[in-house]
Parts: structure tokens; sequence; C-alpha cells
């Protein structure tokens, strides 16, 4: 493209990247991921909230058959009435919390499924996304609660061997630094078909030499998620309560899906635009 004059300072300048999507194809900062994923929840949310939906359906259906099979089999095996009831609510905490689980890496998936047609501004449906981001969900599962493991593994390892709170505390930053080290991870897991081992590395060696960076995206999305959740708890009643969990699920995945790209382009293609990158051309 053709360069064009400035008249401060005087000079020939480099074309304005292109942005055919919702962020320019160069380096990004923190504003302009943060607004890029707002862009993106404008342009692609009803078909991203419709495939994290009917995703969901699928997961409670598997959830209350899962529920009804235990139920159905201690009736089974025990002779009182009682049992298939006893086992129905027995199985009821660890069912909900699978299906939370599946909820949340879902939307980790889904975000990194949505992000080449977001960055290229391509049309999506929300069958093709549910159909892309499937098989990889149990390893964004996996990078997700790897993490997390290591994150709060050693503060509640140090609680469970009876030390106080107070005790724990100093392992905080611990915590705080391993969360941010490896919060690409599950957009890893997602977009690369990585296993969560691998997805941690490559969030790692994706986030050194830029941990401060990394964690003014990551708080800041997270906090506008929990706004914007609350707001539209207050202003739209019984639908905003519906659609507030949906928004803190994909709000602050699909800003990690964005900074994923950035880290991508700065350490992997430093000189050249990032149309050259594999994760906008899909080369390998």
């Amino acid at each position: 493209m053709a360069q064009h004059w400035t008249h401060q300072g005087g000079g020939w300048l480099p074309p304005p990247a292109p942005r055919p999507g919702v962020v320019p194809l160069r380096p990004l900062g923190p504003g302009e991921i943060l607004g890029g994923t707002l862009t993106a929840l404008r342009r692609y949310g009803g078909r991203l909230l419709g495939a994290l939906l009917l995703g969901q359906v699928g997961a409670l259906l598997g959830t209350l058959l899962l529920i009804a099979a235990a139920a159905g089999a201690a009736a089974l095996a025990s002779p009182t009435p009682t049992a298939g009831s006893r086992a129905f609510v027995h199985a009821l905490v660890p069912a909900t919390a699978l299906f939370l689980l599946v909820c949340w890496a879902l939307a980790g998936a889904l975000a990194a499924a949505l992000l080449r047609p977001a960055v290229l501004g391509r049309r999506v449906t929300a069958l093709g996304l549910l159909r892309a981001a499937l098989p990889r969900t149990p390893a964004v599962l996996g990078a997700h609660l790897l993490g997390l493991l290591a994150a709060a593994g050693p503060a509640c390892g140090a609680l469970a061997a009876g030390l106080p709170p107070l005790a724990a505390l100093p392992l905080a930053p611990v915590a705080l630094w391993l969360g941010v080290l490896f919060a690409l991870a599950p957009t890893a897991a997602g977009y690369e078909g990585l296993g969560p081992v691998a997805a941690l590395r490559r969030s790692a060696g994706l986030v050194r030499g830029a941990w401060w960076r990394t964690l003014g995206v990551t708080v800041p999305a997270g906090a506008l998620a929990v706004g914007a959740a609350y707001a539209l708890q207050q202003w739209f009643g019984i639908l905003g309560a519906l659609l507030a969990p949906a928004l803190l699920l994909t709000f602050p995945q699909l800003s990690a899906g964005l900074l994923y790209a950035d880290r991508r382009l700065r350490r992997e293609h430093p000189a050249g635009p990032l149309s050259a990158d594999p994760l906008i051309t899909g080369c390998p």
C-alpha cells in the first residue's frame, strides 16, 4: 500500500494497518485489546451466546442423565424405597459442579474458535462455532484446572496441612504470579489444539517478559465483566440475570484470546504485520 504524507514533522509515514475485523492487524495496546473485545461481543455476541446456550443445554441433559442413572442404580441395589432419592441428592452437588466446569471450559473453547473470524471480520454461525469448540473443550478444561491447581495448590496444601490462613498469606504473590503466567493456556489449548500441559508451557512462553502487561489486561477485563454483569442484572431484571453469567464466562476469555494474538505477534513475528502470522493466515 502507498505511504501517506504527514504535516506533523514532515515526511512519509507507512500506511495504517488494515482492520478487517475487531482489531487492527498489528501489535495491540491494552486499550485496543479491551476495545476489540467489546467490538467482538457487539458483532458476534448473539452467535456466541447461541452456541454457548446450545452447548449448555447438551451439558445439562447429560448431567441429568448421569444423576438419573446414579439414582436408578442405587434404587436397584438397595431394598429400601428411599435409596434412589438419597442417591439423587448425593449426586446432585458433584453433578452440578461438573456442569459448571463444562460450561466454563466450553466458553473458553468458543472464545478460541471465534478468535480468527473476529480478527479477520469473517462470518460465522452459532453451529459452526459449536462444532469447532466441542472437540477442544476437554483440553481447555484441563488447561483451566491445571492452571488453577498450579496457582492455588500451594496455599490450599498449606491450609490442608493445618497451617493458619496468615501463615499461607505469603503464598498469595506466588499464586498471582502463576495465575497470570498461565492465563493464556486455555486459549492455546483451544486454538492450537494443545494438550493441557503443553498449553501451560505455551502460555508461560508467551507471557514471559510481559507479565505486568498481561496482568494489566486480564484484571481490567475481569473487572469490566463483573461490572457489566451487575449492571445487566440491575437494568434488565430476569433477562439480565440470564445474560450476566454468559458475559462473565466469555468476556475475560475473549480478551485473553486477543492478548494471545498480540503476544504471538510480538514474540514470533516482531518485524512483520499481523497478517503474516500463522494465527491469521491459518498456516502451520
